[in-house]
């Protein structure tokens, strides 16, 4: 029970640092109020309410109703991690050479705890698409980007204070990053592709060699 009370307590600053962004990320880095089991969590539910969204959401509004067949559950759960680990290895590298105040930990927690707004909505829509018609569209529209623009201004914010940043530089830092991120995905395929054509040509010489026995 006591473990129970600790972790609604802790869940429940989460809904602080949402609607008290300057002062909530602050304490989450300076006070050690960020819990990072807190920020996983919310990592977890937000790939969750994702899946969730892709499954029950309201026939008329839901691309794969058709095709329930097309979801990915651990497609889903593995472009999550990827995002995120790229996500915070591009910022702490990048976020280091500009003079940068924050940690891995520090990234993480604030990304985590900056998904709530977005967690919310989705769990919004599980509701609203199923009882709403396509008449009223614009209200599943309007929650969706409320959650998805509430969720980037609190990266902004959480970016601007973890690192101690100005508000241009926070902007040219996150530009930096997705730069940044897409450089680590390009490298990334290429040493795949790269691990591939090595592992074809060792397979190759090692068939003929077989075939000449």
């Amino acid at each position: 029970m006591g473990r129970f009370k600790t972790f609604a307590q802790d869940l429940k600053y989460a809904f602080h640092v949402s609607t008290h962004p300057l002062d909530g990320f602050w304490d989450l880095k300076h006070e050690k109020r960020g819990r990072t089991y807190i920020a996983i969590f919310l990592l977890v539910m937000f790939v969750i309410t994702s899946i969730l969204d892709k499954q029950f959401n309201g026939y008329t509004f839901n691309e794969y109703a058709v095709f329930p067949e097309d979801i990915n559950v651990i497609g889903t759960f593995i472009t999550v991690a990827l995002v995120v680990l790229i996500w915070v290895m591009a910022n702490w590298g990048l976020t280091t050479l500009f003079d940068g105040e924050g940690s891995m930990r520090d990234i993480l927690i604030y990304t985590g705890y900056s998904m709530l707004p977005v967690v919310l909505s989705q769990i919004a829509l599980l509701l609203f698409t199923n009882i709403l018609t396509t008449n009223e569209a614009t209200i599943v529209s309007l929650i969706t980007y409320i959650g998805i623009g509430w969720t980037a201004i609190l990266m902004y914010m959480g970016t601007m204070t973890t690192h101690q940043y100005s508000g241009g530089k926070t902007f040219l830092t996150l530009v930096a990053i997705a730069i940044g991120m897409a450089v680590i995905v390009f490298l990334g395929m290429m040493f795949f592709y790269l691990v591939q054509e090595i592992w074809n040509f060792v397979y190759t010489i090692y068939r003929e060699l077989e075939l000449r026995r």
